[in-house]
């Protein structure tokens, strides 16, 4: 047999899969990913378990469905007694790593009272090694720019939707205001820069699952691209002509 293969496992919250140039979307241009999907395997018609997030993730990370792993919204523990990918990888001898989150509520009955896990639902799969943890307190990112002279909110939580000061589209701007921070420092690039340190550092075999927010609300992007496309020309919903039209189709 030969060496273990490194496994890089990148997730994005919340993008429609038909939102790549690859597949003819007709506004929004995707070159790096395109140049992926011709170089591997493209599933065009592949979809989530399940929504919100927590549940959706819970699915990913176990190859369960909802109705069987049970997490089935945001706060419901994911019962321990489920095995999943970053335990299954820890027992090949991988080291299996985060950088982001996975919004894994804590299975309550191996936890003490007062294990600060109980107070959020955001804790990471149990089995993976939290390199570079971000929650909607988004510590190590909002650290790593102060380090670098930026100012984060007093509550921190509000970084990932700093936006410059001055009107919006809404309010007749040209183009919607971009997030405070250059590209090079967002959310993004930060936790793409952490995962490129381990990868250049890891010694043995790994399993890194780069989780990234984007493009979850808030809907907000550095410059240049907040202004890349037009917001007029972004194509509507696709919606029959009435409510009751839609509701038939799942009654």
């Amino acid at each position: 047999m030969g060496s273990p293969l490194n496994v890089l496992f990148i997730t994005a919250d919340q993008w429609r899969g038909d939102c790549l140039s690859a597949l003819a979307h007709p506004v929004v241009r995707t070159p790096n990913l395109d140049a992926l999907a011709a170089d591997g395997v493209l599933f065009r018609r592949h979809f989530a378990n399940a929504a919100p997030c927590g549940p959706s993730r819970a699915s990913l990370h176990t190859g369960m469905y909802l109705q069987n792993h049970r997490s089935g919204t945001n706060g419901t523990p994911l019962d321990a007694r489920h095995t999943n990918w970053a335990k299954e990888a820890a027992a090949h001898g991988y080291d299996p790593v985060l950088f982001g989150y996975t919004d894994t509520s804590q299975d309550p009955r191996g936890l003490d009272a007062d294990d600060p896990w109980l107070k959020s639902y955001e804790g990471p799969l149990p089995g993976i090694r939290p390199v570079c943890l971000m929650t909607w307190a988004p510590t190590p990112w909002t650290d790593w720019l102060k380090a670098r002279g930026f100012e984060v909110p007093a509550d921190i939580r509000f970084a990932y939707g700093n936006r410059e000061s001055g009107p919006d589209y809404e309010d007749g701007a040209p183009n919607p205001k971009p997030h405070k921070y250059p590209a090079e420092f967002d959310d993004s690039a930060f936790l793409v820069g952490k995962t490129i340190d381990y990868i250049n550092s890891a010694s043995g075999p790994f399993v890194a699952h780069l989780s990234l927010l984007r493009p979850h609300p808030p809907f907000v992007a550095p410059e240049p691209y907040n202004s890349m496309y037009d917001p007029a020309t972004v194509p509507g919903f696709a919606r029959l002509a009435t409510p009751e039209d839609e509701a038939r189709q799942h009654p």
